[in-house]
Order: C-alpha cells, then structure tokens, then sequence
C-alpha cells in the first residue's frame, strides 16, 4: 500500500491539480491513527456506559426493556467520543487558526450589525476611526503589535515542528497551547507528545529562533511535577539596558540636611624646597640605594668563626 496524504494539491500556476508543490492538510498517517483510537474508544466507551446504564434503569424499568435503553445509550456516548477523536486533526487545524477566525467574524460582524443600525458611511467613518485610534495611541499600537506576533509566533513554531522536530510513528506533535506577551518577547505554553524531552528542545533552540525571527529562544518546564508542559520564551529585545523604576524610592526621607564635606586640595606642582636635605659625607647616614643596587659594604669586616680556625679551611 503506497503512502498518500489527505489535502488539496496546487500546482506551480497557483491552480488544483496533481503536479507541482502540494500543502497537507492532514497527513494520512495521522488520520489513520485517531481513526484506530476512535474505533478503540467507541467500543471501551459503549462497555462501560451500556452496563451502567442498564443497572440503574432497572430500578425504574422492567429488566428487558432497562438492557436495550443500556445498549442505546452506550452506543450514543460511545459514538459522540469516537466522533470527537475521528475529528480531533480537524479540530487541531481550527485551533491553530482560532484567534484568526474569531477575529475575522467579530470583523464581518460588528460590521453587518453597525449597518442594520447606521447609515453605511457612518459605520465605514466608525471603524477608520478605530484603526487610526490603535495606530496613533503608543500604548495601544504597542500592546497590538505583541498580539500580533503571539499570533505569527504559534504558525512559526507549528512550521518549527512539523519540519525538525522528531515525531512518532503515528505523526503526532507537540499541542501548541495559547501564547502571551512578555517584557522580552512571547512566552508559548507548549505540550510535548510521548518520545520529545526538555532535553531535545534545547538541541533545537538555535533553528527554532531563526525559524521564528527572533535574538533567542529558552525553554523551561511549566510545572514541575509534569515534564510535558514546557515554555518556550521567544525573546527579541534586552529589558535589563532600560531604566526600570522601584516602589523603595517613595520611602527614602527627603527632609534630610545636607552633609557638608571638606575637599581636599591637590598641590598643582612639588616645592623641593619643603624637602629636607640629607648630608652625604655623614658616615652615621647609610647611603640610598642607586640603579635599584644594594650600596657597597664599607668600614671594618667581621670575623667569622672560621677565620681563627684553619682546620676548617678545606670545609
């Protein structure tokens, strides 16, 4: 059985067809195996749920009438979860476009309703004002712009993942969780899929950052008693070269005299006439060192032991 993937196929002329560059959607590997867990959960589902079910509908019904409403029931839920796994790659897709879809129809339908309201130029003025107010305030234009890589930074790191990261045989990877602004970046909530480390993550720092534009990428665990739920902070600017203000200064004293100090004078050249001079035909002064030398020894030599004895001279 050949490998094939489930998606829509473009051509090199932008239009549908065999050749050319292809964009999955869903691979197939992947959709096989929430298949076979789906099937696997409907029946675990279905034996557990149908049993419970008809033992308490025999306390209200006959016994032969409680083992049908049992099985009905069981294939119900059991089918509703077999459903939700079967879909799960679909709904893994919607998730990674969710702030995007949410925006898009908040969009449309703010719009719709403004114009059942207003007059269509009105509410054409109403939103060129709301994008010019979010363009000039700074403090809004910036708090967008960190939503907006949050956003960026989710589609980098799924592009990151499915390019060189390690995956498992069934093709799953790491959930990709929501992303949030930090003073140096973005901070994403990631978990790990069985067969990925913390330890793994850091061999791939470097091409994560450059996958996600960014000056550098770190990982730390999320929770400590779990090594699945990590954060990747993806950092573009240095905080610690900004000035950053402390709550201790409002409780230093500012009635406090002023100390005055003495200042030091520095003579501007050397008096050599302050200097004392030393009498060198003194023989009671002991001559400086010159050339860094020890002065030459003068006066009377002293007589060692050895100088009275001459048995000692061959010593």
């Amino acid at each position: 059985m050949s490998k094939r993937t489930f998606g829509t196929h473009y051509n090199n002329r932008g239009g549908v067809g065999r050749r050319g560059s292809s964009v999955t959607v869903i691979q197939q590997n992947v959709q096989y195996s929430y298949l076979r867990t789906a099937k696997i959960t409907f029946y675990v589902v279905m034996a557990i749920v149908g049993p419970f079910t008809a033992v308490i509908s025999t306390q209200y019904l006959h016994p032969l009438a409680a083992v049908p409403l049992g099985l009905i029931a069981g294939t119900i839920v059991g089918g509703l979860v077999a459903c939700i796994i079967a879909i799960w790659p679909v709904l893994r897709a919607i998730w990674w476009w969710l702030p995007e879809i949410t925006l898009a129809m908040l969009l449309i339908g703010g719009w719709v309703y403004l114009q059942d309201q207003i007059n269509p130029i009105i509410t054409g003025i109403v939103y060129a004002s709301t994008i010019a107010a979010m363009g000039l305030i700074p403090v809004v234009r910036r708090y967008l712009l960190a939503l907006l890589w949050c956003l960026i930074v989710r589609h980098r790191l799924r592009t990151c993942f499915s390019s060189f990261l390690p995956a498992d045989r069934h093709g799953h990877l790491p959930f990709i969780g929501l992303a949030k602004p930090i003073p140096v970046g973005e901070r994403v909530w990631v978990w790990l899929r069985p067969g990925l480390s913390l330890e793994q993550i850091e061999t791939q720092l470097d091409r994560i950052a450059v996958a996600c534009w960014a000056a550098s990428v770190t990982v730390t665990k999320a929770r400590t008693s779990n090594s699945a739920a990590i954060y990747l902070d993806i950092k573009r600017r240095d905080v610690l070269g900004g000035l950053v203000g402390s709550p201790l200064t409002e409780d230093l004293p500012t009635d406090v005299p002023a100390i005055p100090r003495p200042v030091a004078t520095v003579p501007a050249q050397l008096d050599l006439a302050d200097v004392p001079d030393i009498d060198d035909t003194d023989p009671t002064e002991r001559p400086a060192k010159k050339n860094g030398r020890p002065p030459a020894v003068t006066g009377t030599p002293v007589k060692t032991a050895t100088d009275n004895n001459p048995d000692l001279d061959w010593i």
